[in-house]
């Protein structure tokens, strides 16, 4: 007996089952046959995970079966002619739409029936495989057949790069859920690696830098079947040769500020002035300069898009001073039509030092509303001379989520971001659902990936000083995006920049 587990994420848009809620989003289950085509009339149950709810759907012609349902919400799903159960979770955001396809073979029922195990050989198998080690490394990459197999089911796991070439020579470590058996192994030439599973368990399949990458079911099972799964991975040794790229570029970018810094204090001082009295004069400078208004990012992007009742959160560090001044200008020359807007401004932890920066305690969060323009200068002002510099990670995403609370009720949330700047507390995303507008100061070339994964993880969008990209919302796992003239593609959740050999 032989399965091949297979899935598969792309965009739909299609209705069919609808749950009211302020906040819906989809999943679509197509049910393809192993030996072609599709599987029409078959009822598809979803069910609310940990709990009786249950909601089915015939599949069409196509066989497809669309469910509407609150947004992140875990689901286990069957097939009337299906013998697994998959779990699936809706997007976390509003009109979010995945899909995953079920590909299985047309006797499938028949054959789990004739392989199918009775309690006692459940039992036998569950003895045998308590006596392994918890974790197998296995010499080489593929693993020798035990003395028992029949307790086994073989799996060859596949991964290619971004080039979807063979990944070779990387560490695959592959886990029960259940039981917490661990197999490590090594990918070959042809980017592979097989390993033989104990049968009753869900496996996770982890990298050194991913874990859970990828799950999948071996049942209980008296059959031969064999597992074949098909994966796209970064690779060890590039994510280890980005992240030193990376560090190079933040230790350069501290330098930088830390001198820049250093270079306005001594012009204080030599002005005699505070510094929140020279950010004041900064600001003033900036707009007797640009008396009819200016035609950088934050102009251009706040003009061409109709946001109403605006909630601002804006990066308010020494390297957004350019930005912040922009802002301050728009708003003076638009504060007739604007007054409904509000304000945050963080600065990364007033004075602390980077090793008291705690995630989600960093603070130097500021709510500002109902200001006229000169009240926002002398506002901003305060806030960007509280700031002490430090390291270039900003804490973004407690800015928007103190903003949210903080905040009266606004429609449009917008964050004036420092591309440069990674997001340090990027981890608390999965807490947040409102959709960011998110508009990258100082992007050429390159957008960093935690601001793609905002505008992606809450139904946003990202915004250049050339492009709008509203689409990102509603990406799926393995699509690509081009912004810029560079190419990001999604892998296992994140967003990866496309670099092509």
């Amino acid at each position: 007996m032989r399965r091949l587990i297979c899935a598969a994420c792309f965009i739909c848009v299609l209705n069919a089952f609808s749950f009211a809620q302020d906040c819906e989003s989809s999943f679509k289950i197509i049910l393809k046959n192993f030996e072609g085509g599709f599987y029409k009339g078959q009822t598809v149950t979803a069910t609310i995970k940990g709990t009786t709810k249950k909601y089915e759907v015939i599949s069409n012609e196509k066989g497809e079966a669309v469910f509407n349902l609150p947004c992140n919400t875990t689901c286990l799903v069957t097939a009337s002619n299906y013998t697994r159960t998959r779990e699936v979770q809706t997007p976390g955001f509003k009109g979010g739409q995945t899909m995953t396809a079920f590909t299985y073979e047309p006797d499938a029922i028949a054959k789990e029936k004739e392989f199918a195990m009775n309690d006692s050989e459940k039992a036998g198998v569950d003895k045998v495989i308590s006596s392994l080690k918890d974790t197998t490394y296995i010499k080489g990459s593929d693993m020798p057949a035990p003395a028992n197999p029949e307790n086994f089911t073989p799996a060859t796991i596949s991964i290619v790069d971004l080039d979807a070439k063979p990944l070779s020579g990387e560490v695959v470590s592959i886990t029960g859920i259940k039981r917490g058996k661990t197999f490590k192994a090594t990918t070959n030439s042809a980017g592979k690696t097989t390993v033989y599973l104990p049968k009753g368990d869900n496996y996770s399949i982890n990298f050194k830098f991913h874990k859970n990458y990828y799950t999948f079911e071996v049942a209980y099972s008296q059959g031969t079947g064999h597992a074949d799964i098909s994966l796209g991975y970064l690779g060890t040794k590039e994510i280890l040769r980005r992240k030193k790229l990376e560090a190079e570029r933040l230790a350069a970018e501290e330098k930088r500020l830390a001198e820049e810094k250093k270079r306005m204090e001594e012009a204080a001082r030599i002005a005699k002035l505070s510094a929140e009295e020279y950010h004041k004069r900064e600001l003033a400078d900036y707009k007797k300069k640009h008396k009819t208004g200016a035609d950088g990012v934050v102009s251009r992007v706040l003009n061409r898009n109709k946001w109403t009742k605006k909630l601002i959160v804006c990066d308010i560090t020494g390297s957004m001073s350019p930005y912040t001044n922009e802002l301050a200008l728009w708003y003076t020359l638009r504060f007739a039509v604007e007054k409904d807007m509000q304000f945050v401004f963080f600065n990364d932890g007033d004075n602390k030092s980077t090793a008291d920066k705690k995630i989600g305690e960093t603070g130097g969060i500021y709510y500002a509303d109902g200001m006229d323009a000169d009240g926002l200068d002398k506002f901003m002002s305060m806030v960007a001379s509280k700031g002490s510099g430090g390291d270039c990670p900003e804490n973004n995403m407690e800015a928007l989520i103190q903003a949210v609370k903080q905040a009266k009720p606004h429609k449009d949330l917008i964050m004036i971001a420092d591309n440069y700047a990674p997001v340090k507390d990027i981890s608390l995303l999965k807490k947040f659902t409102k959709p960011v507008h998110v508009i990258l100061c100082g992007a050429t070339s390159d957008i960093h990936p935690d601001y793609l994964q905002i505008a992606w993880k809450t139904g946003g969008s990202v915004h250049t000083i050339e492009e709008d990209i509203t689409k990102i919302a509603t990406m799926a796992e393995g699509q690509e995006i081009s912004i810029g003239g560079a190419r990001y593609k999604i892998m296992g959740g994140e967003f990866i920049k496309v670099i092509k050999s």
